[in-house]
């Protein structure tokens, strides 16, 4: 948690694309919070139905949620404008990004306990700093190396298993 609060503390105050650090901060951490609370609710779930079954479910009930929010803006959407490829793109976020990465957790978590997946679940951040550095979009420091350094020996000491002989 220190090299969290590290990089909660100590990062960007302000920057021109980002104008409420604090409530992006809030938000990943209701994210991480929210998906930690999903993984120990669906572990016993899996011993009883199969993940396909479950995530089926899982996306009906999201469904219904979120339309009253965005039927209005659904409704406003001019759908023969939109080029065949958008609707492909459209097609491979959802199904593949989306779908299959929710059925294919499903199935991890069928086998493993919810904090070994939860620890895969940090290689996400991982991939896209190093790919926000790739492209130019950030930039490495002494601070967020610490602060990453500090997340993985806490994530390390969390999941170690000692031996027993």
């Amino acid at each position: 948690m220190a090299g969290a609060i590290m990089l909660v503390i100590f990062g960007p105050k302000k920057e021109y694309n980002a104008p409420d650090i604090p409530l992006g901060n809030l938000l990943v951490f209701l994210n991480a919070t929210s998906y930690a609370m999903y993984l120990i609710v669906a572990k016993p779930l899996l011993q009883k139905y199969h993940p396909f079954h479950l995530v089926k479910w899982i996306y009906f009930f999201g469904f219904l949620m979120v339309l009253p929010f965005g039927f209005s803006e659904i409704q406003d959407i001019f759908w023969e404008k939109i080029p065949a490829l958008a609707y492909y793109k459209i097609g491979f976020v959802v199904l593949f990004t989306t779908f299959m990465t929710y059925l294919f957790n499903l199935i991890a978590l069928r086998n493993l306990k919810p904090t070994t997946l939860g620890v895969f679940v940090y290689v996400q951040p991982l991939i896209a700093s190093i790919y926000a550095v790739v492209v130019g979009s950030d930039s490495l420091s002494g601070l967020k190396l610490l602060a990453a350094f500090l997340i993985f020996t806490g994530v390390y000491m969390v999941s170690y298993k000692k031996r027993t002989q």
